[in-house]
């Protein structure tokens, strides 16, 4: 989780800077007249940029809107089902947490009953403890799993924005299909233009 983050860190950062450096001026002369900026039309009326920003927002959106639903399907799901687990994790985090609690709770008790204030003879004999560290274990192993859940549900929401923007370059493009001809292994590659 911390490299996904200082990777994002360093994304941001590059980003910045490079747009600091692009706000510089130039000391080339102005350039001479420029020509008519062709604007593209795309046969789904979606540019790449929005197929991009509209799978961000929404999972399959950005896919639905250049026509690629198998794809969209598939991502919607994935990010579902990485959603879904996200959520359930949390709440056995949650669960694993409290145990840990009401073990540290009823040891503190004992312990009190004992005489024993010293914090730090409370935090060994609190280690010493094999439930309360089974549940300080199963705690942090909760916690490392909700962590991974939400490295993959960022990945594939990163996934599905790449793969709309990419299908919406490729939108255009001639559909090529490879079919069997008959049964004896030949093989037909058709290009519709």
């Amino acid at each position: 989780m911390r490299n996904l983050c200082r990777a994002l860190v360093f994304l941001v950062v590059g980003a910045l800077s490079a747009s600091g450096a692009a706000g510089q001026t130039d000391t080339l002369p102005p350039p001479g007249p420029q020509p008519d900026v062709v604007q593209e039309e795309y046969s789904s009326g979606v540019s790449p940029l929005g197929a991009f920003l509209r799978a961000i927002v929404s999972p399959g959106w950005g896919h639905a809107a250049v026509g690629a639903h198998g794809r969209g399907g598939f991502y919607l799901t994935t990010q579902a089902v990485s959603s879904w687990m996200m959520v359930k994790t949390a709440r056995r985090r949650s669960s694993a947490e409290d145990l840990r609690a009401l073990r540290e709770a009823q040891l503190r008790a004992d312990l009190a009953v004992e005489g024993i204030t010293n914090e730090t003879t409370i935090q060994t004999r609190l280690e010493a403890d094999d439930e309360w560290a089974g549940a300080d274990r199963l705690a942090g192993a909760r916690q490392q799993q909700f962590e991974d859940w939400l490295a993959l549900g960022i990945f594939t929401v990163l996934l599905g924005g790449a793969d709309a923007l990419v299908s919406a370059h490729l939108q255009d493009f001639p559909d090529v299909s490879l079919t069997p001809t008959n049964d004896d292994g030949r093989m037909e590659l058709r290009v519709s233009v």
